[in-house]
């Protein structure tokens, strides 16, 4: 069986109107480099050469469909700092089983949940 990995490469859709929102957050808020940005698309790269697309679409799902969607994980050498800066920006906090780590909505209805890089998340994993 050959092997398979995730790679180092997403998408997301969102409705344009949330464009300056979202180019705010994941470039002031998260700290992402901006590595293309256009009306149609804009492209984030997060520390360690992880890129996301965002393609504008007015036919995205709006925000509270997308917490039936997958959930993605940022990772941070200060979760705590970095937790402060995602709630100083104002977003929607989801209440989950976890109740000690934040889970919220980006701009554009995308859910995240915070994790320190150090962490042992090895209870997820079995």
């Amino acid at each position: 069986m050959p092997s398979t990995a995730i790679g180092n490469h997403a998408k997301i859709s969102a409705r344009t109107i949330d464009r300056e929102r979202i180019r705010k957050f994941y470039h002031e808020v998260l700290g992402c480099e901006i590595t293309k940005r256009s009306n149609e698309i804009d492209f984030f790269r997060f520390d360690g050469e992880f890129f996301v697309a965002v393609i504008y679409d007015d036919t995205a799902l709006p925000d509270d469909e997308h917490t039936r969607a997958t959930w993605l994980e940022l990772k941070s050498d200060d979760p705590i700092a970095l937790t402060k800066r995602i709630r100083d920006f104002g977003v929607r906090e989801l209440e989950t089983w976890e109740r000690d780590r934040l889970y919220f909505q980006a701009p554009g209805g995308q859910v995240f949940r915070v994790a320190g890089s150090r962490e042992d998340l090895s209870r997820f994993e079995s």
